[in-house]
């Protein structure tokens, strides 16, 4: 019997990848500089540092730099998180407020991403636990994470849903154990054959439950 879902962020209760990767090319434009990769398959599910090294693995010095200056350039262009919330979300976690299971977040976004994402959507209420790739000495695929989540919520693996939609995501709650239904995406594809199921809907987690 499932007592708690865990949520990846990004992909999966706000459609934040395209933006992201839109804003950071946007960026890159205004310096006239080239990624090493403009797919978008290549960043999605990584903490920010682990984009920037994706982007530039070869050049620490410009990266670091360009990583400072785009801390202000995203100041100047956030991210609408109540406009980009997934349809059904709120419901969805209504409902499993309703039935008593237990909502946590797992996210390799910062930690103030994640407390404004919160706020700005009116999810205070629902969730009970967050936690983010700072407070982590291991990023996704590490299992560690997952299995910090599950230590706060003093449940056992086999107790938890975990819903991610990245390759990196899946992994990671995979090696601590979870249950894994995976997200389809519309903006882009990814390799979920390692998730236990496939939804196309956030609500279709109450199926499970």
């Amino acid at each position: 019997m499932f007592r708690a879902v865990i949520f990846d962020m990004d992909g999966v209760l706000v459609n934040t990848e395209k933006f992201y990767f839109d804003r950071r090319m946007e960026f890159l434009a205004t310096k006239s500089i080239e990624p090493f990769s403009r797919n978008i398959k290549d960043y999605v599910g990584l903490t920010d540092h682990g984009i920037w090294e994706s982007m530039f693995p070869d050049n620490p010095a410009l990266r670091n730099h360009l990583k400072s200056e785009y801390d202000e350039y995203r100041l100047n262009h956030p991210l609408p998180y109540a406009e980009v919330l997934n349809e059904g979300v709120k419901e969805t976690l209504e409902e499993l407020k309703k039935r008593n299971i237990k909502i946590a977040i797992a996210s390799s976004s910062e930690k103030k991403e994640i407390d404004r994402m919160i706020k700005e959507c009116d999810l205070d209420s629902l969730v009970d636990y967050y936690i983010s790739g700072e407070d982590c000495q291991n990023s996704k695929p590490d299992p560690e994470i997952y299995k910090k989540a599950i230590e706060v919520l003093e449940m056992n693996p086999e107790e938890c849903i975990a819903i991610e939609d990245s390759s990196v995501g899946i992994e990671s709650a995979k090696q601590a154990g979870l249950y894994v239904l995976a997200l389809k995406q519309k903006d882009y594809k990814v390799d979920q054959s390692s998730a236990d199921e496939t939804i196309t809907r956030i609500k279709d987690v109450l199926i499970k439950l």
